[in-house]
């Protein structure tokens, strides 16, 4: 037999803002609580340049408000840990079983925080040159093509928000929007303002190429093909939610997003609760994580009460 479990009354997936607030929760009603993630505690916060749509908080670079969670956790005493999550199952006795790469954890809830994953796009050169001026995190390597061309991929709020970003590292942005932009006035106003930002609209990036590295792209757009010179392309439309661990119990989901019950944020799966963007709804924004955090949390509290 190996090493014997640990055993909780609730283990949190993923440090994000929705896992750490439910870790705080879980702590102030004196419950045993872990809080797991494979990466630096704080999640997509740690890749976010500027928020300032946080309530009381005028402006703050992301990686500061990650510290500044993880602090007030840890003051608390909310313990965390690191581990990269492979299995989540119920036995028959109704405890969860999580297998990680460093151990195994038993809990009678789960709050899935885990937030998403960059999804892979299929676009020819790709895979052949990603780490190689192919990237999914503007924050993370920007600075790699520092006064170079650069290109963005992408439509939503977040693709916008990191153009901005880029572009005060590019030499020349260009943006190529495969749909309608779905942003905020004011960052699409902000981003067009911009004298070196060419936004192309309703183009398809059809090929990422290059020899050693990227060197440019293909665009397909209602004017044809177009080969734009670049050396850092941004893929920043596709992201998934990172839940495959649940396969095994195959809770409700919809295009991979987690079902929960507003009103508790409970999955189709009793004692497991979700929070944060793996949840399948409409707005994914850091105010609603937190609130989703939460709820869990004390959803997770009255489940391990009446399971006594």
């Amino acid at each position: 037999m190996g090493m014997e479990s640990k055993r909780y009354d609730c283990l949190v997936i993923g440090a994000g803002i929705a896992g750490i607030t439910a870790g705080i929760y879980l702590k102030r009603s004196n419950l045993s609580a872990l809080v797991i993630d494979k990466g630096a505690p704080g999640g997509k916060l740690n890749n976010i340049h500027r928020i300032d749509n946080y309530p009381g908080i005028a402006s703050i670079p992301g990686p500061e408000l990650a510290m500044k969670l993880l602090e007030q956790a840890t003051t608390l005493g909310v313990a965390f840990d690191y581990g990269d999550v492979m299995d989540v199952r119920k036995n028959e006795d109704g405890l969860f079983v999580t297998t990680t790469d460093v151990g195994t954890f038993l809990s009678t809830t789960v709050i899935v925080a885990s937030g998403l994953s960059a999804k892979k796009l299929s676009i020819p050169g790709e895979e052949e040159f990603s780490g190689r001026g192919v990237s999914y995190c503007a924050t993370c390597d920007g600075n790699f093509f520092k006064g170079l061309p650069m290109a963005v991929y992408g439509y939503q709020d977040h693709a916008v928000e990191d153009a901005i970003y880029l572009s005060a590292l590019a030499s020349d942005l260009y943006v190529i929007a495969p749909k309608p932009f779905e942003a905020t006035e004011a960052h699409l106003a902000e981003l067009k303002a911009l004298n070196n930002v060419h936004i192309i609209e309703e183009a398809k990036l059809s090929a990422i190429k290059g020899e050693q590295k990227v060197s440019s792209i293909s665009v397909s757009g209602k004017e044809g093909e177009s080969e734009i010179a670049v050396n850092g392309v941004f893929l920043l439309t596709g992201e998934q939610s990172s839940s495959a661990y649940l396969a095994s119990m195959r809770p409700e989901s919809s295009k991979g997003f987690l079902k929960v019950d507003r009103d508790n944020q409970e999955t189709s799966i009793p004692g497991l609760y979700a929070a944060g963007d793996v949840v399948d709804k409409k707005l994914r924004q850091l105010v609603n994580a937190g609130g989703e955090g939460a709820v869990a949390a004390t959803s997770a509290i009255s489940y391990i009460h009446a399971h006594r």
